[in-house]
């Protein structure tokens, strides 16, 4: 059976092609409409970010330095920058996409664009943005037509996909990302309506656990499967995994990988069986595992 929204294809299903569906702010709230009706059976979540490079670094390799170290670093760098883009990829526990009433034809994911970041006169990495604009992010648009982040964190509240307090955690909700510290920490940025992270790294991984329920990195996976290295697009070739939609740096196209990887790893290492992938949840590579 599929809802007039709801369906689904993928993994598990015979999508035509996926879409992906650019959100920005005179969209905004017509597309949370169209995800909040989805959240009670889409509730896994492949996420990505895009944002402007890394303002400070270390000469010291990050598996050296002690968890504690490594979060004052990407919170210099979060605190100081805003968020490009977000892609947001959903699917259900057969590995079904929303099909919008397509009739399992085509399968949808989305791709958030935000209006803090003005590449005229806000920090960044000049390679970084290089490499955005040359993956097709128009930074001239953004802040003209971009959305308010904090009106994008109210709507992400309200959807049901993160929590709003501790007594309402989303514990049916998984959040699926690969090398996901700075994608946690953008997010939690924002739905801090742009204050800066928290002091600790112990606070930071209490609110992750508050608002996120149960997250999976997808980075840290790979030291359970043998074979795997490398960053996400080689990960992706090692497991036959092709780019649907998009191109590399563009978030939407991005998480819609990470969700078609994660189904892979799934498969090939875990048996398909969410209770193996579930062994682990919770660790954030970058933080935590290096």
């Amino acid at each position: 059976m599929s809802s007039k929204r709801g369906g689904g294809g993928g993994e598990g299903g015979r999508l035509r092609h996926v879409v992906v569906r650019p959100v920005w702010a005179w969209n905004l709230e017509y597309e949370f409409s169209i995800i909040a009706s989805l959240v009670d059976r889409f509730s896994y979540v492949a996420f990505d970010t895009e944002f402007p490079g890394f303002l400070y670094s270390t000469p010291r390799p990050h598996h050296l330095l002690p968890p504690s170290q490594r979060y004052a670093l990407l919170k210099a760098n979060v605190d100081e920058m805003e968020l490009v883009q977000l892609g947001l990829t959903l699917f259900d526990a057969f590995g079904h996409l929303p099909d919008l009433g397509t009739g399992g034809r085509v399968g949808f994911v989305w791709e958030f664009n935000f209006r803090e970041f003005d590449v005229r006169c806000d920090p960044h990495a000049p390679d970084s943005i290089a490499l955005l604009r040359s993956s097709g992010i128009d930074f001239d648009r953004l802040p003209l037509h971009g959305i308010d982040s904090g009106h994008f964190a109210a709507l992400l509240y309200r959807s049901g996909l993160v929590a709003h307090c501790r007594f309402c955690r989303p514990l049916s909700t998984r959040w699926i990302a690969f090398h996901s510290c700075y994608d946690f920490a953008y997010l939690i940025k924002m739905l801090g309506y742009g204050r800066p992270l928290p002091d600790t790294l112990e606070e930071f991984l209490g609110l992750v656990n508050l608002l996120f329920g149960e997250t999976v990195d997808l980075k840290y996976m790979m030291r359970h499967c043998k074979g795997l290295s490398g960053g996400l697009e080689s990960v992706a070739s090692t497991l036959g995994v092709t780019r649907e939609a998009g191109k590399s740096h563009q978030a939407g196209s991005d998480s819609l990988l990470t969700y078609r990887v994660y189904l892979r790893m799934k498969q090939r290492f875990f048996n398909g069986r969410d209770a193996k992938v579930a062994w682990h949840r919770g660790i954030i590579y970058g933080l935590q595992a290096c």
